[in-house]
């Protein structure tokens, strides 16, 4: 039986293997995470990228800067030569390759000398043992070299490397310049620098790298039950795959069951009415073949009569043969009046997968997700739920630390107390109970850590949504709301200014009606640039303002025109597309937003891509467009181009219902302002009913918006409710 490769050798072979040519390390060099790769292979690997920007590290991804964009800059990995060496003495050692005298003439060597560091023959062997000069020498033959392993081969230190101008050994080490130098550098050229000879120093460093590797060993624990658990989490999710696989193909497997039966129920009956048909087809068809038989026998008997009877015999049977005939006419002059077959291929199946059918199957045919709470974290940023407990972990080599916790929805704060952990490292625990954005302002001896403050999102699902938080009043008749990229909300007051709140809910600023001459504007939407886009149904136009409220542009006169609008609503803004509901023309304007016109999207109906006064629109992130439809009582989903998705609602005031809906707003959520209602209802993106909220607390809601803290704002009066 063949031996396997000698396990030692296979390692070795691993160690001194470049992980980028997969070949021998040729001149290692060692990059600042403590990887190293040849020297060649690491300039390759950096000329991928722009001059003078860092790589990524193969092995850890850890940025790392070529100095100079020359390798050489980089310190040798000297301690990879010396594996090298090692490595070729254990496969001469394991005959992998011949061991040739490295001290005669080159006979076949024998043994192994560790203070020569050589292997030698056997004529070398008995020279050691004889001279004087090899006195003391330890030799191993090759099978002890086999079987002693690395420790058999391992040799003192190698000799000091010569000073490149002085040709000493270089025996000491200079601080200033983090370099080994000889005793001449140190005389002359670095004799005010911090330096120390080698072998004093090196006792210092062995204990200060262990000193340090110490914490890093303490965390090998932690680390590994983390691994462990993401190793466990993978077979669950492993699992949980041929489980939902099973699953999946069981349930359709059923409703392919359930089809099959159908389908040869229906193919019986459709078989059994079609033999039923033919049968009497069959009858009829054998009845009108002999009555063709006859006629036609009947006239070839007159024909054979006329051509061959005498005139006499003719006379005698005129009778009898015109009676024959004129009873034959009538008799077959029905049957021929009446040529239909008495079946028709009326039949067949009709197979109705109606869009209510398809819309049941495709909602219920999800693949879906649970999101856990969050245990903790070591987090910059993050989202959790309220109430979720969250733990991270902060450093400080020295000094005193000290963890603020800014809540910036109500402007409080509280000191947190961190808990050492290990070498350093400190706990941070709290369980946020205050909705929105929260600071940790992470600070050592009053100065802040680079970084600081980190943010935490903390949002409530929807279906925690019940009372509001804060209302902003003294609005005369506010309608829809719009967010900026500075989270500045800005409102439209019907009969008055557009208006411009910050986050506390204090006017900053405002688009007066009396320079513009608004006369009812309802819509607002904000581009990219933070432009301003307002509708005024009064005036049937839209308002191209820029961020500070000059205005840029004017579109729009009364009419159902391409270039007219008949009462605009609600408007939203994606890309470099407008889009307009044009409630009384019954359709979505699509303009440039240089207010060009591109096209119009729907037209009066109750069916799929038709409306009935829509009111206002919204993309989501996935460029879907939702439309309340607000007579028909219902919110079109729709492609960017118009065409028709799905449909969200139906007329009534149950949960799911939907009764005039004007505002819709489309975060994760699809949230509807529900007119009639008094309420705002929230569906998932693919129509699914979650929850509603608002009844008693709001009254006759136009508007809808959520900020990126998740507070839903909803118009309610002469108010904005937040939630």
């Amino acid at each position: 039986m063949a031996e396997g490769p000698d396990p030692v050798v296979a390692d070795l072979e691993q160690e001194v293997t470049c992980g980028i040519c997969h070949d021998r390390y040729q001149e290692p060099k060692l990059l600042p995470c403590c990887h190293y790769y040849c020297k060649q292979c690491i300039l390759t690997l950096s000329s991928r990228y722009p001059l003078n920007q860092p790589f990524p590290c193969p092995d850890c991804r850890e940025p790392t800067l070529l100095p100079d964009n020359n390798p050489d800059r980089l310190p040798t990995a000297f301690f990879i030569n010396r594996m090298k060496a090692l490595h070729s003495r254990m496969e001469k050692a394991h005959g992998k390759l011949e061991a040739i005298c490295e001290m005669c003439s080159g006979g076949k060597a024998t043994a192994f000398c560790r203070q020569c560091v050589n292997f030698i023959c056997e004529d070398c062997v008995k020279s050691h043992k004889r001279l004087r000069v090899f006195a003391g020498h330890a030799i191993s033959t090759l099978d002890e070299l086999k079987q002693g392993g690395v420790k058999e081969l391992t040799f003192e230190s190698p000799p000091p490397q010569k000073c490149e101008d002085h040709e000493e050994p270089k025996k000491i080490f200079c601080f200033n310049c983090d370099k080994l130098i000889c005793r001449d550098c140190a005389v002359f050229d670095h004799r005010d620098h911090k330096s120390e000879f080698v072998k004093k120093a090196a006792p210092a460093t062995r204990k200060k790298l262990t000193e340090h590797l110490s914490p890093l060993k303490n965390l090998l624990p932690d680390l590994s039950t983390a691994v462990n658990q993401v190793k466990g989490a993978k077979q669950k999710i492993q699992a949980q795959k041929k489980l939902t696989e099973r699953q999946v193909n069981a349930k359709f497997q059923e409703l392919h069951d359930i089809l099959d039966r159908c389908k040869v129920r229906v193919l019986r009956e459709s078989s059994a009415s079609a033999d039923s048909k033919m049968e009497k087809l069959t009858v009829q068809e054998k009845g009108l073949d002999l009555s063709l038989g006859t006629a036609q026998s009947l006239i070839d008997f007159v024909e054979r009569t006329l051509e061959n009877a005498s005139d006499e015999e003719l006379i005698t049977m005129q009778e009898q043969v015109v009676s024959r005939i004129d009873a034959e006419v009538v008799k077959r002059g029905k049957e021929a009046a009446n040529p239909d077959p008495m079946e028709k291929d009326n039949f067949g199946v009709k197979v109705f997968v109606c869009e209510d059918l398809k819309k049941l199957c495709e909602n219920n045919i999800i693949v879906y997700e649970g999101k856990p709470i969050v245990k903790g974290d070591g987090i910059k940023t993050a989202e959790v739920d309220k109430c979720s407990k969250l733990i991270f972990y902060c450093g400080s080599k020295r000094g005193k630390l000290q963890v603020l916790l800014k809540t910036l929805s109500d402007d409080t704060s509280q000191q947190l107390q961190a808990v050492p952990v290990r070498g350093g490292v400190y706990s941070v625990e709290y369980t946020p109970r205050v909705r929105g954005r929260h600071h940790l302002l992470i600070s050592v001896d009053d100065k802040p850590i680079p970084g600081s403050p980190f943010s935490v999102l903390v949002k409530i699902p929807p279906t925690k949504l019940d009372k509001p938080v804060r209302v902003i009043r003294g609005i005369n008749n506010p309608w829809y709301m719009a967010f900026n990229s500075s989270e500045e909300l800005i409102v439209t007051d019907y009969i008055g200014d557009v208006l411009v709140f910050d986050k506390k809910g204090e006017q900053i600023r405002s688009i007066s009606k009396s320079k513009h001459g608004f006369g009812g504007i309802i819509g607002v939407a904000v581009d990219k640039e933070d432009n301003i886009y307002v509708c005024d149904s009064n005036k049937d136009c839209v308002y191209k303002f820029n961020k500070r409220g000059d205005l840029l542009k004017r579109f729009g006169t009364k009419g159902t025109g391409p270039k007219e609008l008949n009462w605009p609503r609600g408007i939203a803004v994606v890309g470099d597309q407008v889009f307009v509901c044009d409630r009384k023309s019954h359709r979505v304007q699509v303009l440039t937003t240089e207010l060009e016109p591109v096209k119009q999207i729907g037209s009066k109906g109750t069916g799929n891509e038709h409306s009935n006064e829509p009111e206002d629109v919204a993309v989501d992130n996935e460029q879907i467009l939702y439309v309340t439809d607000c007579n028909n009582h219902r919110v079109q989903v729709l492609t960017m181009d118009g065409r028709f998705i799905r449909s969200i609602g139906k007329k009534g005031s149950g949960r799911g219902d939907l009764s005039r809906p004007y505002g819709v707003c489309v975060t994760g959520f699809v949230y509807v302002a529900e007119n009639n209602n008094n309420r705002v209802s929230v569906f998932t993106k693919d129509g699914q009913f979650v929850t509603s909220f608002g009844n008693g607390h709001i009254t006759s809601p136009i508007g809808v918006a959520v900020d990126s803290d998740g507070f839903v704002y909803v118009r309610s009066g002469r108010s904005v409710v937040i939630f």
